[in-house]
């Protein structure tokens, strides 16, 4: 038995070692031949792969500078805004100062009356530069109009000094100062005294006529910002870019702790093409390069990534390599298994096997995209707008609610930043919320959106921070406010008119019941002081006097108890409510089933006397509107929460239409007002021919 057994094992191996070996070989020599062959595309396609990378760093470059130029006329708009807050007006009084031109630097002596604002000079001012680099950043200058050009009166613009650059001026020759001679705002690249800024100038003007400019920029070439770009890239394991200027000279190296492998020769020829790709061996690394470079004119930068042949050319090999073996592998798989079948049962299982790991495998694949889907739908079926942006206030994503309430597709919303559909009212309490949020983690606010048809809504915002994508976003969730404003406007409303229903109800209580009173009790005391009338006569004066205080009496207890029930002053809530069903029924007209459960304890008596009210509130409202016959009423304490139920078999109504009615409805507003007032909840459900039913909880 052995002996048969290590038989078929030799007889096995036989068979499967020539096939094994054979193979083999056909792999390795298939891979030589597909290396030797594909060799120059594989170069090819690694110099092509380095041209895109460097037109990446360049597009990227270029989207830095449009969004600066964005920010840029936000910024103006801002400025603009906050100058005009108060009106300018000229100084009596003239300064003299010296102005140097910030082009040739040449200086002259003049005398100006400058601008004021509040009463106050600008000449020097810091505090209106101030306040703008506090909301938005970047510089701000406000220029007087001089023969010469645009003086600089107030700025925070450095000169070489650390100074303010008050005194200089932009001559007339300038493109800034032609625009702005021309009543035009100028956008674009300016010289502004020692650098060049993506700038915004808009004129000033005073009596129709041009008297000044008012200035923001920001630094063109943000070295630390354009570093921190090519800082995330990666290319290849090693590889990386830097960036030199129109002279050859190193501006950012995103690896320095290596040098960079490049001789003179390679550099001027950098230089010289601007845009290329080249193979060169460094004597210095020992290695072979790929270098592809291309020119930024704007910023006279040119963009190089460096990286080792080997490492671009090593992946397209080995992934020869792997197709080839894995082709030899399966193949190989393949005539085993067709050998092992005719001899054992073991590969049956080993296919079945397979069969259920597969069938798994995509029923897991099926879940993870259900989960996603539900997740989305979830998401996109929310009642409230949700927001995704990151930290600039750059919308990253949304959901379909905040699309259809703001009125803009997912793709414009997507070029847009929050402060855009921020009302400008709201622009400096939303950069303070925003500040609040990044310190807290958490923030929930009032603020509101401008729709894109330029409709304000009131909005309450639930905002955090949380991870998206591998970095920090602030997740907002905004509810609509109107309807609810909307409501707590019509309560007040409500609250109002009943307020004033039962002072007019008091009122005439008093008129007509104490008033009649209180005047026939005077007749008769003036008639007891009169000389004329005899004793029998003031006996029964005083007799009547006696009669009248008591209906007085009666009259005051009547009136009080309108105010605060008698009966729930003396037997508590369950007792009047009682007592007052029970009155109702005897008049044979409706039914009320009235129970009342766990009242063993006090109650407060504002808690008392405010559901008495609702109760017989609804009552009267049902008797006057439902038609119904029957009511039933069940009030139940229990764990220190009262809750009522109140349900009657009427004609029912439409309850949307009688909350968003202004004329009707006034008692419903009333009791939830009522039930408001101690902190209570309702639930109200009516339908046409259902009947009416409210559940209150406190």
């Amino acid at each position: 038995m052995v002996k048969s057994y290590l038989s078929n094992i030799n007889v096995k191996f036989k068979l499967f070692y020539p096939v094994f070996l054979g193979f083999i070989g056909a792999i390795l020599f298939i891979t030589f031949l597909q290396i030797r062959q594909s060799k120059g595309s594989i170069y090819s396609l690694a110099e092509s792969n380095m041209q895109l990378e460097v037109k990446t760093i360049a597009k990227m470059f270029e989207r830095e500078r449009e969004l600066k130029m964005e920010k840029v006329k936000r910024d103006l708009k801002m400025a603009h805004d906050l100058f005009y807050r108060f009106p300018i007006s000229r100084d009596k009084k003239a300064s003299s100062l010296k102005a140097t031109n910030q082009i040739n630097k040449e200086s002259h002596q003049l005398s100006i009356q400058s601008f004021q604002r509040q009463g106050k000079s600008l000449l020097f001012d810091e505090e209106f530069p101030g306040i703008t680099h506090q909301l938005f950043g970047g510089t701000t200058t406000i220029f007087q109009k001089i023969d010469s050009g645009y003086l600089r009166i107030a700025t925070n613009v450095l000169n070489s000094k650390g100074m303010p650059a008050v005194g200089t001026y932009i001559p007339k020759q300038s493109p800034v100062v032609k625009t702005i001679e021309n009543g035009e705002t100028y956008y674009g690249r300016a010289y502004v005294v020692n650098d060049w800024y993506i700038t915004a100038y808009e004129p000033i003007w005073m009596h129709n006529e041009i008297v000044g400019m008012l200035y923001v920029g920001d630094k063109e070439k943000d070295l630390s910002k354009l570093d921190s770009i090519l800082q995330s890239l990666s290319i290849g394991k090693t590889g990386y870019p830097f960036v030199v200027d129109q002279y050859g000279e190193m501006i950012i190296n995103t690896s320095e702790d290596k040098l960079v492998p490049i001789d003179s020769l390679m550099m001027t020829e950098i230089l010289h093409h601007k845009k290329g790709v080249s193979r060169y061996f460094s004597e210095e690394m020992k290695k072979e390069y790929i270098l592809a470079y291309d020119y930024y004119p704007d910023f006279h930068f040119h963009i190089v990534a460096l990286v080792p042949v080997n490492e671009l050319t090593q992946a397209s090999i080995n992934s020869i390599i792997n197709s080839a073996v894995l082709i030899g592998v399966l193949a190989t798989i393949f005539f085993i298994l067709l050998i092992l079948t005719t001899t054992t049962r073991r590969v049956h299982r080993l296919l079945n096997a397979i069969r259920l790991s597969n069938i798994k495998l995509r029923t897991t694949k099926e879940a993870l995209k259900q989960s996603e889907e539900n997740f989305r739908t979830l998401f996109n079926h929310s009642s409230d707008e949700i927001i995704v942006s990151d930290l600039q206030a750059n919308i990253l994503e949304m959901n379909d609610k905040a699309c259809d309430t703001l009125g803009y597709t997912r793709e414009e919303l997507l070029e847009m930043n929050m402060l855009d559909l921020k009302p400008e009212k709201f622009a400096r309490t939303f950069l303070e919320n925003r500040s609040k949020l990044k310190a807290q983690g958490r923030l929930i606010f009032e603020s509101a959106l401008k729709t894109k048809a330029g409709l304000i809504i009131p909005i309450e915002t639930n905002s955090r921070l949380v991870e998206y994508s591998g970095k920090q976003v602030i997740l907002s969730i905004s509810r609509n406010l109107t309807q609810r404003n909307e409501l707590e406007r019509k309560v007040l409303s409500a609250v109002i008119q009943t307020e004033e229903r039962e002072r007019e109800r008091f009122s005439k209580d008093m008129h007509d019941g104490l008033g009649p009173l209180l005047s026939s009790i005077k007749l008769y005391v003036n008639e007891l002081g009169s000389d004329d009338s005899t004793q029998e006569e003031k006996q029964e004066y005083i007799k009547q006097v006696n009669e009248i205080i008591d209906q007085a009496v009666t009259s005051t207890r009547e009136i009080s108890n309108n105010l605060m029930p008698r009966i729930i002053h003396e037997y508590g809530m369950v007792k009047a409510l009682d007592s007052f069903c029970k009155k109702i029924n005897l008049t044979n007209k409706i039914l009320i089933q009235f129970e009342a459960k766990g009242f063993d304890e006090m109650v407060d008596k504002n808690v008392q006397l405010i559901l008495f009210r609702v109760t017989t509130e609804l009552i009267t409202n049902t008797l006057k509107h439902a038609r119904a016959t029957l009511i039933n009423i069940k009030l139940n304490r229990e764990d220190g929460r009262i809750s009522l139920h109140f349900e009657d078999n009427g004609i029912g109504f439409n309850t949307e239409k009688i909350m968003s009615d202004k004329r009707s409805g006034i008692g419903l507003k009333s009791i939830i007002s009522r039930i408001r007032s101690i902190n209570g909840t309702y639930q109200f459900m009516s339908e046409v021919g259902q009947g009416f039913r409210i559940i209150i909880e406190i």
